[in-house]
């Protein structure tokens, strides 16, 4: 249950980071051009989710007993399980904005 919590809490830590990310590179006119860039562009939130991963050292797959062997392997797959659980911090939003009664 707290494992959830986590996820949900940090996919919205996520959706500010990301924000504030596209904001900082918006205003030095870096965004359209990391945005051009083939695979980066497209997966630009995976990146910026790996990236706060590694940077607050955030694992909540541990709370599943999920461990590798690799830090890099702890934060990529961290990163990918924040970005996978977006739809669903908008789905409990959503649910709790219409008063629990879906």
């Amino acid at each position: 249950m707290y494992t959830l919590g986590y996820l949900l809490l940090a996919a919205a830590l996520l959706g500010a980071v990301t924000t504030v990310v596209d904001s900082v590179l918006g205003t030095i006119q870096l965004s359209a051009i990391i945005k051009k860039i083939p695979i980066v562009g497209s997966n630009w939130g995976l990146i910026v989710a790996i990236a706060m991963c590694w940077y607050l050292k955030m694992a909540p797959a541990s709370g599943w007993g999920m461990s590798f062997s690799d830090d890099w392997m702890t934060y990529t797959a961290n990163g990918a399980i924040v970005m996978g659980m977006i739809p669903v911090k908008d789905a409990v939003i959503s649910m709790v904005g219409k008063g629990l009664r879906a």
